[in-house]
Order: structure tokens, then sequence, then C-alpha cells
């Protein structure tokens, strides 16, 4: 290789070249105040080209993000409304970066990206922004593209989301009685079939898309459990697979809620064969009127309940009853680990950021029986 300098224009700056074996420039910049800072920077780039690096001068930032969603997230078959954020995010990425060469990205520049984002997201959303351009950066390293990690340092910052975690459930064990109690005495497949979805997400945890895919045959009448495996999209009308494959899982239920689930069962068939429903594909929450009723009716649905039993918050969705489900599970002792298996997590750190104050009640509790088996050793 070889590098060539130059001192041109009115503004008497430099500029270098790099040359490979066959006479080809393969790297240049310009711009320079001295030949000083011209050189540090081609032997830099020239000892990366040595070891391997490719330079694509032309490529942008939206372009790199475009490669990277096609050879390494579409393959992997995620669900689409997983598909449809990374495509919400490249809206911005698409943006700011449509033609800016992804080499000449600087730290500054980026920075002044993320605080406008963040001027209209909340900080969780900002998190992930990032994470997904630092992902798109390692995929360029990776294919020997030379440019900096300009996230690195990067200060995120977000709108405050619009609902504090703790005022995404129920906290009060007597409310949560009161719904279940509430749904139970108000189940009529006649009128609507919605509390008897709200009341299964209330026994089982389930997410909003897992509880609209169950089919008679998630029912595991012998053993008590239901399993999940798939979800249904009640706008789009259109079956996905599970979230993550920590989702595939089965859920043990009581026998109140088996008896509830075997009397749906009989009166949707008396509604199938007078021709009231139709149900081809044997799905349990089948509504008389609305056949598929979709998130934004059960969510309409479940606040005037709330509001009617003065149970806060009453501005709850339905992903709260599963938020309900999982820390009254904590609150009663289940055991963690047991706990996020239920839940379809991977692990249980979602769970320690969520609920992280009953965890703490419950760590003191067993804090405290270590101090009496302490002191139980000195009699």
């Amino acid at each position: 290789m070889a590098i060539s300098y130059r001192k041109r224009g009115k503004n008497k700056t430099w500029d270098y070249r790099i040359f490979d074996k066959n006479k080809k420039v393969v790297a240049s910049n310009s711009g320079f105040k001295t030949k000083r800072e011209a050189e540090i920077e081609a032997l830099s780039i020239e000892i990366k080209l040595m070891q391997g690096a490719i330079i694509d001068k032309n490529i942008t930032f939206y372009g790199l993000w475009e490669k990277w969603l096609e050879l390494t997230v579409k393959p992997l078959g995620k669900a689409d409304t997983t598909i449809n954020k990374h495509m919400i995010r490249g809206k911005f990425i698409k943006a700011q970066f449509e033609d800016k060469p992804a080499i000449q990205i600087k730290a500054s520049e980026y920075q002044a990206f993320i605080n406008k984002y963040a001027e209209t997201n909340c900080r969780d959303n900002v998190s992930r922004m990032n994470a997904e351009i630092r992902n798109v950066i390692i995929f360029a390293k990776r294919d020997k593209l030379n440019m900096e990690d300009f996230t690195e340092g990067v200060i995120l910052s977000g709108r405050p989301p619009k609902k504090r975690k703790e005022d995404k459930y129920i906290h009060s064990f007597k409310d949560y009685q009161k719904l279940v109690s509430y749904l139970e005495e108000n189940l009529d497949l006649s009128t609507s079939i919605i509390p008897h979805l709200l009341l299964i997400q209330l026994k089982t945890g389930l997410r909003a898309g897992e509880v609209a895919g169950l089919t008679w045959d998630c029912i595991l009448w012998n053993t008590s459990e239901i399993k999940t495996y798939r979800r249904y999209d009640t706008v789009r009308h259109r079956w996905s697979k599970a979230k993550t494959d920590d989702s595939i899982r089965t859920i043990p239920i009581d026998e109140v809620t088996l008896a509830v689930l075997q009397k749906l069962k009989q009166e949707q068939e008396v509604f199938i064969e007078n021709g009231a429903i139709a149900n081809d594909e044997n799905m349990i929450f089948i509504d008389i009127n609305h056949n598929i009723v979709t998130n934004a009716g059960i969510n309409k649905h479940l606040k005037q309940i709330l509001k009617m039993l003065r149970i806060f918050p009453n501005n709850m969705t339905s992903t709260g009853l599963r938020h309900t489900y999982c820390s009254t599970m904590l609150a009663m002792g289940v055991d963690i680990w047991a706990v996020s298996k239920l839940m379809g997590h991977k692990d249980i750190t979602e769970i320690t950021e969520t609920y992280g104050h009953l965890i703490k009640e419950k760590a003191e509790i067993e804090n405290n029986k270590v101090r009496n088996v302490l002191k139980s050793l000195s009699k």
C-alpha cells in the first residue's frame, strides 16, 4: 500500500489518499489543518486495511440498517409486531442518516439525534433505539467495515412513561378477589365473551395475543393446565408463532377455572349448532356479536368494570391483568423462577426490574428466617 498527501484549496487544508497494490484508491479524506493530522488518520486507516478492514465510503447508515435487518433479523422469523417495531425505528434512522455515509457519522451528531428522539419517546424506547443502532455497528464491523462506534458514551434520556410501572396492575389482593368474583358471576356467552377472556387472563397471566389465540386443544383437562404455543392478532385476524421459545409453556389452573371452561365449551357447542356462532378454527373466545373481539374492545370493557367496582388503577389495560397475576404470585411466596417460567420469560431480569419492591419484601422475610435459624443454634 501507498499513501499520498496534498495541500489544496483556498483554505490550504491537507488530504490523503491510500492506494492498494493495483494503484486503486481504497480510502481518502480531506479537510485537515496540518499534514500531521492527515498522517495520523491515514496511518491508522492503513493499519486497519492491512488487518482486513473493508472501506465502503458510499454506504449510508440507513443502508447498513436495511442490510442488518434483512440478514440478521428477518431470517429469525420474528413476529409481525416485532418486525413492525424495527420498521418504525428504521423510519427515524432513514430520516436522519439516509444520505450520510456511515463512516462519517460523529459521536456529537449521534448524540444530537438521540436527544431529538428522546423529546417524543420514553426512556425505554430511546434505549431500544440505541441498542438497535449499536447492533448495526457491530454487524458492520463483523463485515470488516471501517467505522467507529459512535454510540459509545452516548447519554440517554427520554420522556417519563405515560404510566408508572406500579400503575399498570392491581396492588390489592382484595381487589384481585373482587374482580375475579365479579367476572365469575357475570359469565354470559349470550351477552359477551369478554368476561370469560378477562377471567382466564387474570387466572393465567397470559399475554393478550396468547389468550386470544387459545383453542380448545390448549386445555389439558386431565392435568388442569393450559398450553400456549402461538398468538392471534385480533386486528389483522391472523396467527403468529410464540413471541419466544420460552413463551411456549403450560400454566396450571384451578378446578373452578376448569369448570368455567367446561361450561363455556358446552354453551359454545350449542350456539355453533344453532348457527349463532361460526368457529372453524376451534377458538375458545368467540363472541356471539363480534366473533373475534379486538384488544381495544376488551380494554374498554375492562375499564368500565374497574370503574364500576372502584378498583384502581381504573385505566388499566388487559395487559395489567398479566402484571396483576405476576405480582400476586410473588407476593404470595411463589418462587421467582417459577413465576418467570409461567410468565414466559427467559430469566428473572424483567420480573426483578418491574416488581423489585415485592422481591425486596420477600427477601426480608427470608432473611428473618435465616436469623431465626442462626438464633436457634445458640441455645
